[in-house]
């Protein structure tokens, strides 16, 4: 009987148990021969057999079915139960290797049972999960599409920047002995290097726009239209006037023709530099200081507490010179928020002031081309793990007499 029974079972995809029978179609295959089948025969042949041999019959039937009644309980509860639990293990493991594919189609919706019902939920249930994997991989290749082409803008958007900004190249060719750390926080930023020569000296500068990433590199590109719209002839020895032009330019821009809806400007920091004379420059700033490293000190010149182009700050605003008698060695500095503010070390604190001025204290007469590397080395350390907080800008020159622009 087993063997009967492991026959119709077969093997693979055929027999009775891939046939996709119900149960009770597969018990009363299993039970027909016993309660069907052996009872007829002993009805149809009791009119044969004389009284002792038919008992003798059902002595022997009812004692074949004792000794047969666990293997088929065993046989039709694995036939039953324990294949239809395979079946659904399989199908779960399926679903959790990743692999969703339906080899066969679901039970039929109106075959009774808890089993054939759970069958038809792991399913669907993989069939769903299929088909939102589809999707979302069609998503991810759209993003992956989008990512690049954004990549691909903003370094674009990144080499015109460069280009409509001053260049840290002219800067060494007025000084030989300065440098330009110019790092913004993502491929464009808000952070501003400025340098324009004029007639009878040079105009350099460092400007912190609202912002960073691409607004910020938008605010830049109005910071240097202003700055590029001012004569600055007019105002040779006056970085205050030249402040004054780009605060009024860009409210007109900002504010007035941008219908008061942004209260964006710049904070900067501007110094003027005669051509013939290496002992004085005149500085202005609106909220970005300077600092001259004399000897072993560092002090620090404030500026005005006005930004340029922000709404708060008076149309008519007038920034002040500060005249800076040098002497030979000193140097200068201007920067931007983004390096004090960095937040690192042990307690993620920003930066701050002491560190650079000591920074700036410690570099003797060595070439600030050198103290450059410092500098990156102190900013990145201090930061460790932690993200960048927003554009960096620094600027650092030793003058000397330039012989005419």
């Amino acid at each position: 009987m087993r063997r009967l029974l492991e026959k119709w079972r077969g093997s693979g995809e055929a027999g009775l148990m891939a046939a996709g029978l119900g149960t009770p179609a597969k018990l009363g295959l299993i039970l027909f021969p016993f309660v069907v089948i052996a009872p007829l025969a002993l009805m149809f042949g009791q009119a044969a057999l004389d009284e002792g041999t038919l008992k003798a019959m059902l002595a022997g039937y009812v004692t074949l079915g004792v000794i047969l009644y666990y293997p088929l309980v065993r046989l039709a509860g694995k036939s039953i139960v324990f294949d239809q639990v395979g079946r659904l293990m399989d199908s779960c493991m399926r679903i959790k290797q990743g692999n969703y594919a339906t080899a066969c189609a679901p039970p039929v919706r109106g075959e009774a049972g808890d089993f054939p019902g759970l069958a038809r939920q792991i399913y669907w249930l993989g069939h769903a999960v299929a088909v939102r994997e589809r999707r979302l991989n069609d998503t991810l290749v759209n993003l992956e599409s989008a990512h690049r082409q954004i990549e691909s803008s903003l370094d674009y958007a990144a080499r015109i920047q460069r280009a409509f900004l001053s260049s840290p190249a002219e800067l060494a060719e007025v000084f030989p002995d300065s440098f330009v750390w110019w790092d913004q926080r993502d491929v464009v930023g808000g952070d501003v290097f400025f340098i324009a020569r004029c007639q009878g000296g040079v105009f350099v500068g460092i400007g912190d726009c609202t912002g960073h990433g691409v607004p910020g590199a938008f605010m830049t590109l109005i910071a240097k239209a202003a700055l590029d719209r001012v004569r600055l002839e007019r105002f040779e020895g006056d970085p205050a006037g030249v402040l004054t032009e780009v605060n009024r330019f860009m409210q007109q821009w900002l504010l007035l023709q941008g219908g008061g809806e942004v209260d964006d400007g710049m904070d900067m920091g501007l110094v003027y530099l005669d051509a013939d004379d290496c002992s004085r420059l005149v500085y202005a700033g609106a909220r970005r200081p300077l600092w001259i490293k004399r000897g072993a000190e560092v002090v620090e010149i404030g500026p005005d507490r006005m930004g340029l182009g922000y709404a708060k700050t008076p149309a008519e605003a007038v920034f002040a010179n500060v005249p800076v008698a040098l002497l030979p060695g000193d140097a200068f500095v201007l920067f931007s928020d983004g390096v004090t503010d960095q937040v690192g070390g042990g307690r993620d604190l920003p930066l701050g002031k002491r560190p650079l001025r000591q920074w700036l204290a410690d570099t003797g007469d060595q070439p600030l081309a050198r103290r450059r590397d410092a500098l990156v080395e102190l900013f990145e350390t201090h930061r460790g793990r932690n993200g960048r907080r927003d554009d960096v800008a620094v600027l650092a020159v030793r003058p000397i007499a330039l012989g005419g622009i």
